[in-house]
């Protein structure tokens, strides 16, 4: 699933063309339900589709979901928003329609209760299914929180990676400024603190030494506070941040726990 550099000028080249002038703006909340999928990605090769997102929506027995889906990025602007019903009881496949070898978020809404799962395949059978966090827009981190996880490792037998993300309804308050610290897992001393700006995409970090200047797989665990959008604009939902941990004998991922410390009580 290291195809996201890849995808880059993909990703800039499908933007140009689905948001041309800049300024599509971001829909407004849609119901008191949700679900917020953190990542999810596909990838063709010849032809082919190795990695593939696989979703579902259900709805409960007794009530029919009308289900708004937005996808951030899309694979066209037609796709950004998408209204879906599930009858009552049943379960329905949701198709992914983000660009090829990017990652990107999709966030559900509904006024009824809904259910949603996710997971990346490897259609070719060669390694498990990877399950996705299916978060609530609640737990995104908003302006002043830290989201923490780790260790984040490179060793003989496994490797991390991590990225940022954002639900679609919430990029009109981008650029986000973030503050990145990287500390020794145990002693918690200082490997490195920078600011980062994101522009508003989602944004994987496929090699954090070569990023962030560390010697070659030094672990360390990250905190991410999330200082706010560099416009001032009000933050709509929030900022989000994952770890996933591949396994290099038989490419098998997990995701690392993602802990949020609030600023306020308030949130």
């Amino acid at each position: 699933m290291k195809t996201a550099r890849a995808g880059a000028l993909l990703l800039a080249a499908a933007l140009s063309t689905v948001f041309p002038s800049g300024c599509r703006k971001a829909p407004d909340r849609y119901g008191s339900h949700d679900a917020f999928l953190p990542v999810v990605f596909w990838s063709p090769a010849h032809g082919f589709r190795p990695w593939a997102a696989r979703l579902t929506l259900s709805a409960p027995e007794g009530e029919a979901a009308r289900i708004r889906v937005t996808r951030w990025p899309p694979d066209s602007a037609e796709a950004e928003e998408e209204l879906i019903d599930v009858p009552a009881g049943a379960t329905r496949r949701v198709p992914a329609r983000t660009p090829p070898s990017t990652p990107a978020s999709i966030t559900f809404e509904s006024r009824t209760p809904f259910s949603a799962k996710a997971s990346i395949v490897d259609r070719r059978g060669l390694v498990p299914p990877l399950d996705v966090p299916v978060l609530s827009l609640k737990a995104l981190a908003r302006p002043g929180d830290t989201l923490r996880l780790g260790p984040i490792v490179s060793n003989a037998s496994e490797t991390t990676h991590f990225g940022f993300t954002l639900s679609g309804l919430g990029r009109d308050a981008a650029p986000f400024r973030v503050l990145i610290r990287l500390t020794e897992p145990g002693t918690g001393a200082l490997l490195h603190e920078s600011t980062l700006v994101l522009k508003g995409l989602p944004d994987t970090v496929e090699d954090p030494w070569k990023r962030f200047s560390l010697q070659p797989g030094t672990p360390f665990d990250l905190a991410v506070t999330f200082v706010g959008g560099v416009r001032g604009r009000p933050v709509a939902t929030g900022l989000w941040v994952y770890g996933i941990v591949s396994v290099k004998a038989t490419g098998a991922g997990r995701f690392l726990e993602t802990r949020v410390e609030r600023a306020s009580a308030q949130h």
